[in-house]
């Protein structure tokens, strides 16, 4: 057993080396990752994997009880390393699918908002009225329709916010959007034809 422990405190060197292989290794492989650099990925991979294979060997030096302590270390850290990767990985792929939702919906929203304000601009404008009838007034057949695709762009932009990251309801969002910017353009046809 002394010969155990004057192994092992040989071996410190390499543990230490072992452990500096995992804990440089897994910031410079998720950097790689981050920047989705497949070369920078195996180059700091395969250094990792040969500085503990060096680790491994050079504790094998002091014994072999010292290898064994330096590779069920390694086997450890890297597990460990791996699953901190793993997590890393996963928060940036949901960082990402939540902004670019977010994007679509505001985008969206610039577009319902858009209708909207100048649908009010009509009623609020006289002369505008006067040259385009009826924009108010929801009994006209179009103007109903523009109404009705105003509140369900409304209930679906309510829908996708309340459930984020769900494509069917940014889906959803979409095309009520589409059908309110069609409905729009018919109301606003439908009044210049009563115009004259």
């Amino acid at each position: 057993m002394p010969g155990m422990d004057g192994g092992l405190l040989a071996a410190i060197p390499a543990i230490l080396l072992a452990a500096a292989a995992v804990l440089f290794t897994a910031p410079a492989l998720d950097s790689a990752l981050r920047r989705d650099d497949g070369e920078r990925l195996f180059w700091v991979g395969f250094t990792g994997l040969l500085t503990a294979v060096l680790a491994v060997a050079w504790a094998g030096l002091a014994g072999t009880g010292a290898a064994a302590v330096t590779g069920l270390g390694l086997l450890a850290g890297s597990a460990g390393a791996w699953i901190w990767l793993r997590r890393r990985q996963r928060a940036r792929k949901l960082a990402r699918a939540e902004k670019a939702h977010s994007k679509q919906l505001n985008s969206l929203e610039q577009r319902r908002e858009s209708v909207l304000r100048e649908w009010s601009s009509y009623e609020l404008d006289p002369w505008k009225g006067v040259d385009y009838p009826g924009l108010g007034d929801v009994r006209e057949k179009a103007t109903s329709r523009l109404a009705r695709a105003a509140r369900d762009a409304l209930a679906a932009k309510e829908e996708a916010q309340f459930r984020p990251l769900d494509a069917a309801a940014l889906g959803a969002y979409a095309a009520a959007v589409d059908h309110l910017e069609e409905a729009w353009e018919a109301a606003r046809l439908a009044a210049r034809r009563r115009a004259g």
